[in-house]
C-alpha cells in the first residue's frame, strides 16, 4: 500500500465516522463539481484585484477576500455563505465607522433573543437555499444542454477515452487521441459513468461522456 492509498482509505474512514457521504465529481471535468469550481475561480479572481504587483503577499490579503466571499450573497442560493452558517447575517466593518439601523437600535437582551430565534429557523433557511440551488442548477444545465451535446452511453458499450484527460502528463504530437477500448459498467446519471477494463477489472474514478466516444469494432 502506498502513502497515497493509505491516505486516501484513512480519509474514507474519517468521512464514515462523520456519517458524510463522498461523493466524487468525473475527472478531469470540472464542470460537474460546479459548485466548488466556482468558489475556487471566485478566491483568485478577489486576490488578483487586491495584490496588483505584489503577488507574494497574498497569504495576508486572503483573509480578506474569504471575508468578502463569505459575507456576499450567492446567486445560487440568494444567501450569505455566513447567514447558512451562522443564522444571522455578519456585522460588517463598514457598521463600525458609520452605524446601520441594527447598530443604532441595539439591545443585548433582544438581540440573543433574535439570534437564538434565528438559529431555530437555520434548517428552514438551509432548506429554502437548497431549492433555490436545486432550481438555478437547472436553470444552468437547460441553458448549456442547449450548446453541447452530451454523449449518452448504455451498460456494455465499448467506449474510448480521452488520453489527455486519463493521463494529463503524458501527453506529445505522437500521443494518440483516445485509448482503449473499455467497458461501460455503471450509468451513474445522464452523462457520467463507471468504466471496467476488458479484462473486468474496474477502471479507477468516474468519466464524463465528454472524454469518451464509441469504439466500433
Amino acid at each position: 500500500m502506498t502513502k497515497w492509498t493509505k491516505a486516501n482509505s484513512d480519509f474514507e474512514e474519517f468521512l464514515k465516522e462523520l456519517r458524510i457521504k463522498h461523493k466524487k465529481a468525473s475527472l478531469a471535468h470540472p464542470q460537474g463539481n460546479g459548485q466548488v469550481e466556482v468558489t475556487n475561480r471566485t478566491i483568485p479572481r478577489g486576490l488578483e484585484k487586491r495584490l496588483e504587483e505584489s503577488k507574494k503577499s497574498w497569504p495576508d490579503e486572503l483573509p480578506k477576500v474569504l471575508w468578502s466571499y463569505r459575507t456576499t450573497s450567492q446567486t445560487g442560493t440568494g444567501k450569505t455563505p455566513f447567514k447558512l452558517a451562522y443564522g444571522t447575517e455578519a456585522r460588517l466593518p463598514i457598521e463600525t465607522g458609520s452605524p446601520s439601523h441594527r447598530m443604532v437600535n441595539f439591545d443585548e437582551v433582544s438581540n440573543i433573543e433574535g439570534l437564538q430565534n434565528n438559529l431555530e429557523l437555520l434548517d428552514e433557511v438551509r432548506d429554502q437555499a437548497v431549492e433555490k440551488m436545486e432550481s438555478y442548477k437547472e436553470k444552468t444545465k437547460l441553458y448549456f444542454a442547449k450548446k453541447a451535446k452530451i454523449r449518452e452511453y448504455v451498460v456494455g458499450d465499448l467506449v474510448l477515452r480521452d488520453t489527455e484527460a486519463s493521463d494529463p502528463t503524458n501527453q506529445g504530437k505522437l500521443q494518440p487521441n483516445w485509448e482503449g477500448p473499455y467497458i461501460v459498467k455503471k450509468v451513474l446519471h445522464p452523462g457520467t459513468y463507471k468504466l471496467n477494463y476488458l479484462s473486468g477489472t474496474e477502471v479507477p474514478n468516474t468519466w464524463h461522456g465528454t472524454q469518451l466516444r464509441k469504439f466500433y469494432q
